[in-house]
């Protein structure tokens, strides 16, 4: 586990505060760049539509283009009123059952009493409906025209925009009029359309909503349409419901914007050419008969092109085809009143199925053999990935299906933002366990060879090597009779405080200890730790770790036992240092007769009463007499070591000898005893 400060953090305690570290974070960002996520949501969704636009010929609204041919051919723009009336006069002789036109006729020209005429002609069952625009956001306080097509009633309602400027028709009076104004976003494509704009106290209708009220023939009643706020949780924030048409439905967002639908490809909306039907050339002449009729510009030149969500710029009267398309299918898309619920909802069981995920994985790459524990980093952050993309197919799919637009983008940046910080805190856990690890390893085996070791599949095979050494045996003498008459832990004691003293003085020295068992303790210096001068520093810590470790020592040894004594056994030479065993068990160890050496002189050390003996191949490389007064060394004479066939010299340090002492007298009758000439 990972500390921090006095707190423990548990594998869940960490990845709980990772959770929360990403939602800190998710709502910075939502709040420093919320224009961001909603272009992301919006830009998804554009292609989304596109996706699933569909490509069957939309007959109920056709398209009557003042194309570039209508243009050439007719005359340049704008043309006469009276060519205008003939125009509106053509769609209803041609059966259209309603006329919108995306056209303000903003100036007052000779005919305008002609053209109003011609548009008042059918308003009982083929009505005619102009176009106004608005100034929304503080964009021009131009007024202009004269404002038609009002909602009874004073006051705004209370999901109307707030116009402060129009451009509106002239010398068209007593004809129906709705607004054309969009809403435009902040990559300039128009996506959503006020339902109603309020000026001077009183509302005005989009166009499609003006259309349709002038079709139901209840423009004169009191309340032709009401607009009131959503109850339900799948309701929008407002609803507007016309008095003349029971069945159409038209939600609106918080805003009061209708949403505009792009069901239909841009090839499947029908569209003639205005030149055609006024020159009677029509394809189909029956395409109009009881269709509506929306009449608009996209020829170069004159203005009246936005982008929209279908890709690239589009005649403005595209965007009110859709939108009469989706009324007319009562698939307008909304927002639902519970939409950022199930945006948090989802973040909640995203997070959930993340947390799980850790689970089923944090299992210990060390108990399952396997890389579990690193895999862990990555596949979190790609499932968190994957459910985010989960998130946006949700998206799509409510709106496909059932026209809810939810948005996906903040609850996808939030998932993504989990899956990154757990998958940084998995990753901080794996290496905070990785360094337990070795750091346990490396207080069982030297920390060169465990840091080997540690990056390796194990193996069946001798993994060693050859090396020239200097190794140093020290054993506590007589601890196993007293091991006999002292508790357990007293025992325990004294060898925890011989390994820790001699393990760091053998380290201060450049060496590593390869081994402590039972009493004793073998160090090999320049086996797999590198070490210049390693027959100096094995030597200069041999006399350390006796004087140091012999102070440690009980001075009272218990009653009727000889007291706990250290000796030490030096000698340098070639050793064969690795791992051997099979793959499931391996054992690590230092083997040669350096060390049957080095041991035999630890133990002699007992027999001579010289705490610390030195063999003749770590003699001959120090030289003698030697520069350093507290390493010089006495030969003590040629011995005959257990369990060798030739006999070795043997020296000692001078330093801790005493003249004349015990060890002179032992050391001489051992000599005796084995029949060796004396020094």
């Amino acid at each position: 586990m990972v500390k921090a400060g006095r707190m423990t953090l548990t594998p869940w305690r960490l990845r709980m505060v990772a959770v929360f570290i990403a939602l800190v974070a998710w709502a910075m960002l939502a709040l420093m760049a919320p224009s961001a996520f909603q272009q992301a949501d919006e830009r998804a969704t554009d292609a989304v539509w596109q996706l699933g636009a569909s490509t069957t010929a939309e007959r109920r609204v056709v398209v009557v283009d003042i194309d570039d041919a209508s243009i050439q051919r007719i005359g340049p723009w704008p043309w006469s009123r009276q060519t205008q009336a003939k125009l509106v006069e053509q769609i209803r002789a041609r059966g259209a059952t309603l006329q919108l036109h995306d056209l303000v006729y903003a100036d007052a020209r000779p005919g305008g009493a002609e053209l109003a005429r011609a548009l008042a002609q059918g308003q009982g069952a083929s009505p005619a409906v102009v176009a106004q625009v608005f100034a929304l956001n503080h964009e021009s306080r131009q007024t202009s025209g004269q404002l038609a097509g009002a909602l009874p009633g004073q006051g705004c309602l209370p999901p109307a925009a707030h116009a402060i400027g129009y451009v509106a028709n002239a010398d068209l009076p007593g004809i129906a009029a709705g607004h054309i104004t969009p809403r435009i976003d902040g990559d300039g494509s128009v996506r959503k359309v006020p339902a109603l704009v309020c000026y001077g106290q009183q509302n005005y209708p989009t166009l499609a909503i003006a259309g349709l009220i002038a079709l139901s023939g209840e423009a004169s009643k009191a309340a032709p349409l009401r607009a009131e706020p959503g109850i339900g949780l799948w309701e929008p924030a407002w609803l507007v419901t016309l008095s003349g048409m029971p069945g159409v439905r038209i939600p609106l967002d918080v805003n009061g914007d209708i949403r505009v639908p792009f069901h239909k490809a841009r090839s499947a909306i029908v569209s003639i050419s205005a030149a055609d039907l006024l020159e009677g050339k029509l394809e189909n002449p029956e395409v109009l008969r009881g269709a509506w009729a929306l009449v608009g510009a996209s020829a170069f030149g004159l203005g009246d092109t936005v982008p929209t969500a279908q890709g690239g710029a589009v005649s403005g009267v595209e965007v009110h085809a859709q939108l009469i398309t989706g009324m007319l299918d009562d698939k307008v898309p909304y927002t639902p009143r519970a939409s950022q619920a199930l945006q948090l909802a989802w973040v909640m069981l995203a997070a959930i199925a993340l947390l799980a995920f850790c689970w089923t994985r944090s299992e210990p790459a060390h108990r399952t053999g396997d890389k579990r524990g690193s895999s862990r980093v990555i596949w979190i952050p790609i499932a968190s990935l994957v459910l985010a993309v989960c998130g946006f197919l949700l998206h799509a799919g409510a709106l496909l299906g059932y026209g809810w637009w939810l948005g996906w983008s903040h609850a996808s940046a939030a998932i993504v933002m989990i899956g990154l910080s757990l998958g940084l805190a998995e990753h901080a856990r794996s290496l905070a366990e990785k360094g337990r690890l070795f750091r346990n390893l490396a207080s069982y085996l030297p920390a060169a060879v465990a840091e080997k070791i540690a990056l390796v599949e194990p193996t069946g095979e001798i993994e060693a090597e050859r090396r020239d050494v200097t190794v140093v045996v020290a054993d506590v003498r007589n601890f196993s009779a007293y091991c006999e008459v002292r508790s357990p832990e007293d025992a325990a004691r004294i060898l925890h405080r011989f390994y820790t003293t001699a393990s760091a003085i053998v380290e201060a020295h450049g060496g590593a200890v390869e081994e402590m068992v039972g009493d004793s303790l073998i160090a090999v210096f320049n086996g797999s730790r590198p070490c210049v001068d390693h027959t100096v520093q094995a030597l200069d810590a041999a006399r350390e770790v006796w004087l140091r470790c012999s102070e440690e020592l009980p001075n009272v040894p218990p009653q009727g036992l000889e007291p706990l004594a250290l000796g030490v056994g030096v000698e340098s030479g070639t050793a064969l240092l690795g791992s051997f065993g099979p793959a499931q068990r391996r054992v690590h160890s230092v083997l040669g007769q350096v060390v049957t050496m080095a041991i035999r002189l630890q133990d002699l050390t007992a027999e001579l009463a010289y705490p610390v003996l030195v063999g003749a191949t770590a003699a001959e490389r120090l030289g003698i007499p030697f520069e350093r007064n507290e390493l010089a060394l006495k030969p003590l004479g040629t011995f005959l070591l257990p369990g060798l066939r030739h006999s070795s010299k043997v020296f000692t340090l001078r330093s801790l000898m005493q003249p004349g002492g015990d060890a002179e007298r032992h050391s001489l009758r051992y000599l005796r005893q084995q029949g060796q000439p004396v020094v």
